[in-house]
This record gives structure tokens, C-alpha cells and sequence, in this order.
């Protein structure tokens, strides 16, 4: 009885996803067509109702460090399906998302995600991948802030997988600061490869941001890889830290 209950139940929150992006896909078209904040209001909403459906307890931490008025590159640890939302509700900022070609290639999200002019990153084509790095530089000079998770693809455990260089190689020509934002108990909400939702709790800790101006004369795949290491010690500080404290709890 409860593994049917728990399968309405995340019947229910896929649909209420999809249904509401939908809506937002139309209203984006015909109501606010090329408004930004509208539809940014409109993503916090739909993200704010798979919370609530999803009976999933969201807690953002560091909103106080997110930078006022500056162009930066939002880096966080990618847990599972509910890590998109739980960005919307955790800056309330005007962003642009970096993600792999195969989700422009789905039906509802990648035309909800071209008409918000997200950018895709073919990693399996070089010159493709080319493009779009100096498609990023030219935003990002423009003023747009961009949304980055630098593992590339969800985690199937806690575990922060190895960064792509890919996201970090534009920061030395772009000189931006970068803000991490650490995503812990998303995974245990939805896992990889599951559709299956569980209600559950989630910590969100938008971290200081970080520079890189001390980086910027070393060559670019040094510079990477200093970078980097940079952020994801920031990730790790928080996200080992919080598991530790869950390993204590449960010895007592």
C-alpha cells in the first residue's frame, strides 16, 4: 500500500512539473513574450508548487552573499531532477542555464529551455563546444549571469564528482567572480535513474563568492584546474561537513 501511495504520489508531482511548464511555455509566448523578470516570477512559482506537492522542506542558508548588481557564474553540486527548482528558489536573480545538448532535445523541457535562450554544450563535438564558449564570454560580457553545474551530469551518490573543465576554462577570459551554492539531500528526494519522489528535507548554502584574480596569468588548463580546486573545496567544506554531523547524530 505504501509503494502505491508513494507512486500516485510522485505521479501527482511529475505531472504538476510538467502541466505548469507548460503553461509557462504559452504564457511566455503569448502573454510576456521576451519578458525576463515575468517569467523568472513564473519559474519560482512553478518551482515553489513542486515543493509544496512534493512535501519537500527546502532551507537556503547565504542569501546574504549573493553579490548586488554583478555579473557572476552560479557553480553548484548536481544531486538529481530537483536541483533546477530548488535554483529558482534559492536566487532570485536573472540567469541564463549552461546544460548538456541532450536536454534541448526532449520534448516539453527543450522547447521551455530554448525559448528561454539556455545555452547547450555538445560535449560530444569539439567545434560545437568551441561555440559555445565564446557564446558564454559574449553573455556573460553582456551582463548576463549564467547557472553552471560543473560535474556535468547528476550524481548517483553524496559524492561530488570530477569537475569539467569546460566550466571553468571561459573564467579566465570572462574575469568573473564565481558564487558555489551547495545542494545537500536532493539526492535522497529523487535519486538518478528513478522517477520515484520522496518527501524529504533540503539544504541549500549559497557560499561567499570566490576570485580568481590572483589565477589569471597562469596558463588555461593550469588556470582550470586551479579554479577548480578553488570551488570545489568550497562545496566540499560545506557538503562533508553537514555529513559528518549526520554521522554523529546517528551514533547517539
Amino acid at each position: 500500500m505504501k509503494k502505491l501511495i508513494r507512486i500516485i504520489h510522485s505521479i501527482i508531482w511529475w505531472v504538476d512539473g510538467v502541466v505548469l511548464m507548460m503553461v509557462g511555455i504559452v504564457l511566455d509566448a503569448v502573454i510576456w513574450p521576451g519578458d525576463r523578470k515575468m517569467y523568472r516570477k513564473y519559474e519560482r512559482f512553478w518551482a515553489w508548487t513542486l515543493m509544496k506537492v512534493g512535501a519537500v522542506k527546502l532551507e537556503i542558508k547565504g542569501r546574504e552573499n549573493l553579490p548586488q548588481d554583478e555579473t557572476v557564474v552560479y557553480m553548484a553540486n548536481h544531486q538529481s531532477h530537483l536541483d533546477w527548482p530548488i535554483i529558482f528558489r534559492a536566487v532570485p536573480r536573472q540567469y541564463l542555464f549552461l546544460a548538456k545538448q541532450e536536454l534541448f532535445e526532449a520534448f516539453i523541457f527543450g522547447i521551455y529551455m530554448k525559448q528561454q535562450k539556455y545555452i547547450p554544450i555538445d560535449r560530444r563535438h569539439i567545434r560545437s563546444s568551441l561555440k559555445t564558449y565564446k557564446t558564454v564570454i559574449d553573455l556573460i560580457k553582456s551582463g548576463n549571469s549564467i547557472v553552471i553545474y560543473p560535474e556535468g551530469t547528476r550524481s548517483y551518490n553524496e559524492k561530488l564528482q570530477k569537475f569539467k573543465s569546460f566550466s571553468f576554462s571561459f573564467l579566465q577570459e570572462a574575469k568573473v567572480r564565481v558564487v558555489p551554492i551547495a545542494i545537500d539531500g536532493s539526492i535522497n528526494v529523487i535519486k538518478k535513474g528513478s522517477k520515484i519522489m520522496y518527501p524529504g528535507k533540503v539544504e541549500v548554502s549559497i557560499l561567499p563568492p570566490i576570485s580568481f584574480d590572483d589565477l589569471y596569468y597562469m596558463e588555461n588548463k593550469e588556470f582550470c584546474l586551479a579554479a577548480s580546486n578553488k570551488v570545489r573545496q568550497a562545496l566540499l567544506t560545506v557538503l562533508e561537513g553537514k555529513n559528518l554531523i549526520r554521522q554523529k547524530e546517528i551514533k547517539r
